[in-house]
């Protein structure tokens, strides 16, 4: 029995290969580090606190930590702002939550229009963007319903450790916190481990969902539907796939590491270097005048930075790509109702025909 995640390796490489070096396009690698960038991550889990209500609170206990928590509430109440402070307080806040689910957003379109550019090996940018905006904000609202899953999964494993101190008060309360602090921190490592376990098995499902639901033409829900049910049929096979991508994603990120690491000492001093003798150019020629000095280099800096976070996406870009041609090859095998158009896919059979 051949194992697909190990098959995959050579085609996702080759593909990779062909994707971005042959030939090489200097604005197509920017597209992609855009794209990548902007997936980045955020949206991927939504990870929020909540609050515990009392149905009725006369059957809170009167005294010990009861009393400890309305004097620290209150004292927290009055340093709280009122008037235009408490507006723009609120309103930072509302703004700040708002650009977080924008970007949330941006990031589950650009999933898709990943998927879509590797797999014609034709990155265009605005016109998958917009082909894309409704299949993103399926995925965008999916995973914030996982997340949801997710709290909820944390919340049932916590309360059977919880509610034994929420009924201690006073001294019973520290001497209860005091000797199941071993407890709490197993419990700690134990929802981490169960949320990573159950947090990797769903955005698995969702990773190989999308590439479904573009050439299914289908929503996310419906497509994640399709991907749980042949991993019934075949679940050998995604289990394997989950330990591979384990060790393949160890073995890349360990690479991307090092070479990151090489680059960022490397460029680093020499742009420090550069930044110190423009320092002192400068300040030989406008003496005394440190605020003028500061306000040509900050701008040039700032430039420095931004061409430095690039540089590492760009070096970072290949396994990026070949990380997402190893699942689309994957995918290929796997699930071969579905017909993913890949660019090398279409060039075979134009030399067979």
């Amino acid at each position: 029995m051949t194992w697909y995640v190990v098959d995959a390796l050579d085609k996702a490489f080759g593909r990779t290969k062909k994707c971005l070096f042959e030939p090489f396009d200097f604005w197509k690698w920017m597209k992609l580090v855009i794209i990548v960038m902007l997936i980045g991550g955020a949206g991927s889990n939504f990870n929020g606190g909540g609050n515990s209500y009392s149905p009725d609170g006369h059957n809170l206990p009167e005294s010990g930590t009861t009393d400890s928590f309305t004097d620290v509430f209150t004292g927290f109440v009055d340093q709280i702002p009122t008037g235009p402070g408490l507006g723009l307080i609120i309103g930072i806040i509302v703004l700040i939550f708002v650009l977080i689910l924008f970007f949330s957003y941006v990031s589950s379109v650009m999933e898709f229009v990943f998927v879509e550019s590797l797999v014609s090996n034709d990155v265009r940018f605005w016109e998958y963007s917009r082909r894309y905006l409704r299949k993103g904000l399926g995925l965008f609202i999916f995973r914030i319903l996982t997340g949801i899953l997710l709290l909820a999964v944390i919340a049932v494993m916590a309360l059977p450790f919880v509610l034994p101190l929420i009924g201690s008060s006073g001294e019973s309360f520290a001497d209860a916190m005091a000797s199941n602090i071993i407890s709490l921190i197993f419990l700690l490592l134990g929802i981490l481990l169960v949320t990573a376990i159950i947090g990797g098995i769903i955005n698995s499902f969702i990773n190989l969902s999308i590439p479904v639901a573009i050439y299914t033409e289908s929503g996310i829900f419906r497509a994640f539907s399709n991907v749980f049910r042949q991993f019934r049929k075949d679940w050998k096979q995604i289990v394997v796939y989950w330990f591979g991508r384990i060790l393949i994603g160890l073995a890349v990120g360990i690479a991307v590491a090092i070479i990151l690491l090489i680059v960022m000492i490397a460029v680093g001093l020499l742009i420090l270097f550069v930044d110190m003798l423009l320092y002192f150019a400068l300040s030989a020629i406008l003496p005394g005048s440190d605020s003028i000095v500061w306000m040509i280099i900050a701008p040039i800096i700032l430039i420095e930075l931004i061409f430095f976070i690039f540089l590492l996406a760009f070096i970072a870009l290949p396994a990026s790509v070949f990380m997402k041609y190893h699942m689309l090859t994957f995918l290929q095998q796997w699930y071969p109702d579905v017909e993913i158009p890949v660019f090398d896919m279409q060039q075979i059979d134009e030399e067979l025909y």
